[in-house]
């Protein structure tokens, strides 16, 4: 009980920017303190008691209420772990914050508040509030236990770091506490991102697997969609590319997820236009929207996608009607990327703007100037650019892309 109350002095003295001097004058020397909060000391209840006094707070260890709010905590990452929002749970919790903090269920308090980050759209404001929680987690990191180190490093790997060597080092570090089938998968995702194939195949595989041991069909679902993805954009595998979109699709009736149909027919629709194959594309991309939602930001890539099979066919009417639908589906909300990749498509489909500055630099922003693209988008853009910069006769620049191309993503 004290090594905790201890870490949590220090963490409230910190969060309240006052000194060891400041809070202990008239309670204990300053030395006697800095062995408190470190753990090194056996207190008395009478010191924790004033010094959480002096902080204007109270040491909570409430069992009934204790056991409550772990209850919810247990909740609230089973939810996680099933790719479920657990809403009802944090709402519950930020109701018993204040006590908690101040409690044994401090760092599962804290790890729940820094998770819920990852459901809100990216701000600066964000940026900054995830690295807040990254400090007073690692201020903490002393008395938390393998489970706590374990989301501790996910935490790092999955929000903190941006897609690199810093977040999947820490990921590794997770997987030495816990082997998860969220692990493997956020790790797979990591390499999946920086174009790693088969390293990206090799932990999906291993994501597959263990949700399956697990009972985690919603992740099991995840990791099929994501080897599928792999198999149409790395290795042009149709065999393999079906197999586990249709593993995909089925576990997704199961569980009522649909919608995911959508994103399946998609990428199959996308990989078959990036092969040539324009009937097949047209038949997946056009299956493809039927199932889209309707709140879905991504839906702008649908009809762009269908406007470029219908340019290639020749189907201008069609082609028209699909780029009038695309540039509908743009907000305000909408991303750089996806304003750049309108304006390509639109240049692109008319021939009298194809290959000119303004569409080479569309392209040239989506493959290059884009730091978290995927390997999928780049890898569909860059084919286009290539033929851009020949029709320029800009050779060098083509056949250094191409190589540069062919020997990352091999």
């Amino acid at each position: 009980m004290h090594k905790i109350a201890g870490y949590l002095i220090r963490y409230h003295r910190n969060k309240q920017a006052i000194s060891q001097e400041g809070l202990c004058k008239g309670i204990c020397v300053v030395s006697y303190l800095s062995k408190i909060e470190q753990g090194l000391v056996q207190p008395s209840t009478e010191i924790i008691k004033q010094l959480f006094q002096r902080l204007s707070l109270t040491y909570f260890d409430d069992p009934k209420q204790l056991r409550k709010a772990r209850s919810l905590l247990d909740s609230f990452f089973e939810k996680l772990d099933m790719r479920q929002q657990p809403q009802e749970e944090f709402q519950k919790l930020k109701k018993l914050e204040k006590s908690l903090l101040c409690s044994p269920l401090c760092v599962d308090v804290l790890l729940a508040n820094a998770f819920m980050l990852g459901f809100e759209q990216f701000t600066e404001s964000l940026k900054d509030n995830i690295k807040e929680y990254a400090k007073n987690l690692h201020s903490l990191k002393g008395i938390m236990n393998e489970q706590q180190l374990f989301l501790y490093y996910m935490f790092f790997g999955c929000l903190v770091y941006e897609v690199g060597k810093e977040s999947i080092q820490s990921l590794k570090k997770a997987g030495m506490y816990q082997q998860s089938s969220h692990q493997q998968f956020h790790l797979g995702y990591q390499y999946y991102y920086l174009g790693k194939q088969s390293k990206a195949v090799e932990c999906y595989g291993k994501a597959y697997y263990l949700a399956s041991e697990e009972g985690n069909a919603p992740l099991m679902m995840e990791a099929a969609l994501h080897l599928g993805n792999c198999y149409c954009m790395y290795q042009r595998d149709q065999e393999l590319m079906y197999k586990y979109y249709h593993r995909c699709i089925k576990l997704a009736k199961v569980i009522g997820k649909e919608e995911i149909q959508a994103v399946v027919y998609y990428n199959i629709g996308s990989s078959f236009l990036s092969w040539g194959m324009l009937e097949e594309a047209k038949s997946y991309l056009e299956r493809s929207v039927v199932y889209l939602n309707d709140n879905d930001d991504e839906r702008v890539l649908y009809y762009q996608k269908l406007a470029l099979v219908y340019c290639e066919m020749e189907a201008d009417e069609k082609m028209k009607k699909a780029l009038a639908q695309a540039k509908h589906e743009m907000h305000q909300q909408t991303s750089d990327l996806f304003r750049y990749m309108q304006i390509f498509v639109e240049l692109h489909c008319e021939e009298t703007t194809r290959y000119q500055k303004e569409y080479v630099e569309a392209l040239e922003h989506i493959c290059f100037k884009e730091d978290m693209i995927s390997y999928g988008f780049r890898n569909f853009h860059i084919p286009y650019l290539i033929c851009a910069y020949k029709k320029q006769r800009r050779y060098k620049e083509a056949l250094q892309l191409k190589e540069e191309t062919d020997c990352k993503f091999s």
